[in-house]
């Protein structure tokens, strides 16, 4: 308990610290533009930290679909929007790491799939996996 406490309590530092920071909207790239490293799917459980619109901060258990060196996408059934920041622990090795949500796309009425993207590409956090750079767009 202890663990989620002390990343909720992180995740709402960094809100705090990027509050001003944030810019009023995100770019929209291409895939293939955005892409900086080759995908993996995989089924890697995660926990999430963020806030909620209001401020209320949250915690879930979610895991990912897709990863990359860069970051990633999850399965989650919090509602995030683009821009927003998150703390993501990875259960496999207990590592932490902050993360820009990119796009949201709803799949069911409670269910979203959500890309996230470290600040510098951070292939480590994925339990170890080498992930390199892609050989094409």
């Amino acid at each position: 308990m202890s663990k989620i406490f002390e990343a909720l309590k992180r995740a709402e530092l960094l809100c705090v610290k990027h509050k001003d920071t944030e810019s009023p909207s995100v770019t929209t790239l291409s895939h293939a533009e955005r892409r900086e490293t080759g995908r993996i799917h995989v089924h890697i459980p995660v926990f999430i930290y963020g806030h909620t619109p209001g401020g209320a901060p949250f915690y879930e258990e979610a895991h990912t679909i897709v990863i990359n060196g860069a970051g990633g996408l999850i399965s989650t059934t919090s509602s995030v929007q683009p821009g927003q920041r998150l703390v993501v622990t990875n259960e496999g090795n207990d590592q932490t790491q902050e993360c820009v949500v990119v796009s949201v796309r709803v799949k069911l009425a409670h269910s979203s799939h959500i890309a996230l993207k470290f600040p510098t590409p951070m292939p480590q956090f994925w339990r170890g996996l080498e992930i390199g750079k892609s050989g094409g767009p």
